[in-house]
């Protein structure tokens, strides 16, 4: 049966335009394919009509086709590509989980070594890094995800219109990324997690390492083995010096020739005699001379010239050792094997320098001019001369224990290096404190024969002359230190003598430093000095504040040195230089206090966020007041109001901001405002106005600590003023405590408010036959002369009644300070009465003048010679 030709184009035109059609996953074409499949049919249809067909007329195939095509779901969204952050951070968590593996098992093995546990430390903090790298790259941007896709409606629901296919993807794509950023910073806290668990591991392997070093026991100082062991492998150790010495040598010589090796010894040899030699010349040019008439030096240039010695003295060795190192090794003139013992030489070199410089530029022996303790020339000389010796034992024993070390020796040897070391350190201490005693003896027994020598010795004296207990001290720690050498705890009794050369060395530099600190910014910025007052007028500043600031910055500094003296003193206490590190990394990047991470960076920005909303809180304040609000034509207490509430809402304002700087959350204290609110409607609304009442009096200050108030009956001195009440020190020296609501609340009389002025009125009355000019007169010379009395405004005298018995006047006058207003009222009368006396001008209590003319009736009569009173007596 042949088809239509019509048909059978029409059938081919659908079928092709099926093969070009896009399928979903359930094998329907999609709406747009359909679409683009029937479109071409209908046009090659329209194409093969005949002329006299209709345009709008389909063929019945088409149709059919049409009708039975099923409705096609939409198109699924695109795949969004990877996040190259996600897939990096994936690559890298899996390298550190590896890296972690392998560590937790290198410190799961037993028997490890110091320098093994530096080695997984120095393995462990690159994996830490990297992961709190990863972590602050990653949370802030899955905190921004979350927040744009909390701000995206949600889904509608059936029935609902739909929504915008931009905001479907934006939904999908935030939620996705959040997922994936989700997916990552989980593994990442986990190995961080592992990370810090691993570190305390390895400082607690550390310190139990080091406990079990410094409390090993060995034989004691007192067996005869351990000495007989120790001479017996001397010998050894001078034959083994002597084939360390050939070795380098051969060593040497394979590396250069002999006349290279001469020219490099020569080199550095001249190199080490340059830098003395400069160091020398410096030292004797900025050296102050002794000042004519036995004067000694200031505070501040003392603190200098100890600044100068101790730079001279301590970095010149070192100095010359470090370049004498650098190039013997850079012409690899070193063994590998005397590597350690010419470290050990170049640290013993340093130590020496730095403990001498020390000593010599806090004690000045021979130079009590610029010495800065208040110490005597004597004690100055025998401390350092002890300490001296003191240290040159502690870099023997250094240079010892490196040979040893190289060497090989055996360890009785060791033992008996330190033991040695121990006991000198003792003995030199002991030594210093009897010596020590013994000079005081001889000054007190010459100090009796010159009483002024006696005066002067007692002024000098040194704080470690005057405080017994510092010696008590002392003298314990000897016992310590002998002690643990009887016992055979020798590792513990070098640990003690050698922590106490190096602490005495570090204090010394730290008290130096300190008295430069304390003369440069507490003394000589003081309000009084000439430099305080060039500086302020410079930075324009007041000279008390500017002596505030040095006051702050002193303290700053003070707390920065004391960290560094500890961190140096306790730096091999069981705890390595990076453990130190690593707490104070964590001060600086953040403390966790359950949900909250407080760092220094966060209380500092706090702090500075605080200080400037505060200022900014105060000038809108002071602009309100005095620029805005009096054109509104407002009343002035209405203005004050405004100004003060102005004030009270910048400054909370403030305290918000500065602790959303912290990371506390508003909501939480929101909840425990609510919780205060339910308690202080169950009675504890006195509590809360008394609190309420000591901020509006510590921020208003009304009243002040200092001021003179009367309230309630009470007068005296306000001596402290907190939240819940306030302290009043009456005359009498009694302590009243006043409740807050009542000095808010009630009324008070402040005399010293806005000034310590107060006026005093000094009532007299005259007899009518004085003269009323010369009384006005007396009284006004006689407060005008009185140094308490202020001449503006000036004192007055009124002439106030005409009683019976007198002329009533009144001195009226202002006094500098009211505290003294009784005082200065005593001074007066009894002036006035001098004067008076002298002017024949009588006072009046009783309606007469003087007994002379009072009425008989009313004068008190003599007894009779006999005894027996008058009538009517």
């Amino acid at each position: 049966m042949r088809l239509p030709k019509k048909l059978l184009v029409a059938a081919l035109v659908l079928w092709a335009g099926m093969l070009g059609m896009d399928f979903d996953a359930g094998g329907q074409p999609s709406p747009a394919a359909a679409q683009t499949a029937v479109q071409p049919t209908a046009t090659g249809t329209e194409a093969k009509k005949p002329e006299g067909q209709k345009p709008d007329a389909q063929p019945e195939a088409g149709k059919a086709a049409e009708a039975a095509a099923p409705a096609a779901p939409p198109p699924p969204p695109k795949a969004l590509p990877p996040d190259p952050l996600v897939t990096a951070a994936r690559e890298k968590i899996e390298a550190n989980r590896a890296a972690l593996d392998a560590l937790e098992a290198g410190l799961s093995v037993e028997g490890l070594r110091a320098s093994d546990l530096d080695d997984l430390r120095g393995r462990l903090d690159p994996i830490r890094r990297d992961l709190q790298q990863l972590a602050d790259d990653i949370g802030p941007r899955l905190a921004d995800a979350r927040v744009r896709l909390k701000s995206i409606p949600p889904k509608p629901g059936e029935g609902a219109p739909p929504e915008d296919p931009g905001v479907t993807a934006d939904r999908d794509r935030l939620q996705k990324t959040t997922g994936d950023l989700d997916a990552v910073l989980g593994p990442i806290r986990t190995l961080a997690d592992r990370g810090a668990q691993a570190t305390d591991r390895i400082s607690a392997r550390r310190r139990a390492l080091f406990t079990s070093q410094l409390f090993e026991r060995s034989d004691s100082i007192l067996d005869p083995g351990l000495w007989a062991a120790a001479i017996a492998a001397t010998g050894s150790e001078v034959h083994s010096t002597q084939l360390l010495i050939s070795d380098w040598s051969t060593y040497a010589a394979r590396r250069h020739e002999p006349l290279a090796l001469t020219g490099i010894l020569v080199g550095t040899f001249l190199v080490v005699a340059l830098v003395v030699f400069v160091g020398r010349w410096l030292r004797a040019r900025l050296r102050t001379p002794r000042p004519p008439g036995g004067e000694t030096f200031t505070r501040l240039r003392s603190a200098r010239e100890a600044l100068k010695v101790l730079v001279l003295e301590a970095t010149v060795a070192p100095v010359a050792t470090v370049l004498c190192v650098s190039i013997i090794d850079a012409f690899e003139i070193i063994p590998p094997r005397a590597d350690d013992l010419v470290h050990g030489i170049a640290i013993a070199i340093i130590i020496k320098a730095i403990g001498t410089g020390a000593a010599r530029a806090m004690l000045a022996p021979g130079e009590p001019w610029r010495r800065m303790p208040p110490i005597s020339d004597r004690a100055a000389v025998i401390t350092f001369r002890y300490f001296s010796w003191a240290v040159w034992a502690l870099v023997v024993a250094a240079v010892l224990n490196a040979l040893h070390r190289v060497l090989f020796v055996p360890v009785g040897l060791t033992v008996v290096t330190s033991a040695i070391m121990a006991l000198l350190i003792a003995a030199f201490i002991a030594r210093f404190l009897l010596h020590l005693a013994s000079s005081e003896e001889d000054e007190e027994a010459a100090a009796q024969n010159a009483p002024q020598a006696a005066e002067t010795g007692r002024a000098q004296a040194h704080p470690i002359e005057g405080r017994l207990w510092v010696r008590f001290l002392v003298w314990l720690v000897v016992a310590l230190v002998i002690g643990a050498l009887v016992t055979g705890y020798v590792s513990f009794a070098a640990f003690v003598a050698s922590r106490v050369v190096v602490a005495s060395a570090i204090l010394g530099i730290l008290y130096v430093l300190y008295g430069l600190i304390d003369a440069f910014f507490s003394t000589g910025l003081a309000a009084d000095t000439p430099r305080a007052r060039h500086l302020s007028k410079t930075l324009g500043l007041k000279p008390a504040n500017l002596e505030l600031i040095g006051v702050i910055v002193a303290g700053l500094l003070k707390l920065l040195l004391f960290m560094v003296a500890a961190f140096l003193i306790v730096g091999s206490w069981g705890a390595s230089s990076t453990d130190l590190m690593d707490t104070m990394e964590r001060l600086s990047f953040g403390i966790h206090v359950g949900s909250i991470t407080i760092s220094l960076s966060s209380v500092l920005y706090a702090a500075i966020y605080l200080l400037v909303g505060i200022v900014i809180a105060r000038g809108l304040q002071g602009w309100i007041s005095a620029s805005l609000l009096p054109r509104t034509g407002l009343e002035p207490s209405l203005q004050s109001s405004i100004s003060t509430i102005v004030g009270y809402v910048g400054v909370i304002i403030a305290i918000m901001g500065s602790m959303s700087e912290l990371g506390l959350n508003l909501e939480n204290i929101a909840l425990v405002a609510g919780a205060l609110s339910v308690g202080i409607g169950f009675g504890l609304q006195a509590i809360v106005s008394n609190f309420v009442s000591g901020l509006i009096l510590l921020a208003e200050r009304p009243i002040r600590v200092g001021d003179t108030i009367n309230v309630k009956g009470e007068e005296g001195y306000v001596r402290r003023i907190s939240v819940r009440s306030t302290e009043i020190e009456t005359f009498d020296r009694a302590s009243v405590i006043v409740p807050n609501t009542d000095l808010i609340t009630g009324m008070v009389k402040n005399w010293t408010h806005a000034n310590t002025t107060g006026r005093i009125i000094i009532t007299l009355n005259v007899a009518y036959d004085a003269d009323a000019e010369q009384v006005r007169d007396i009284l006004v010379s006689c407060a005008c002369t009185h140094p308490q009395v202020l001449q503006s405004p000036p004192p007055r005298v009124f002439l106030t009644k005409f009683l019976d018995s007198g002329m009533v006047f009144e001195l009226r006058c202002v006094v500098a300070n009211v505290d003294y207003s009784l005082t200065v009222k005593s001074d007066l009368h009894f002036q006035i009465l001098a004067k008076f006396r002298a002017a024949e001008i009588g006072l009046v209590s009783q309606p007469w003048a003087s007994l002379g003319r009072a009425p008989t009736a009313l004068v008190p009569q003599q007894p009779s010679a006999g005894g027996a009173l008058p009538d009517g007596a």
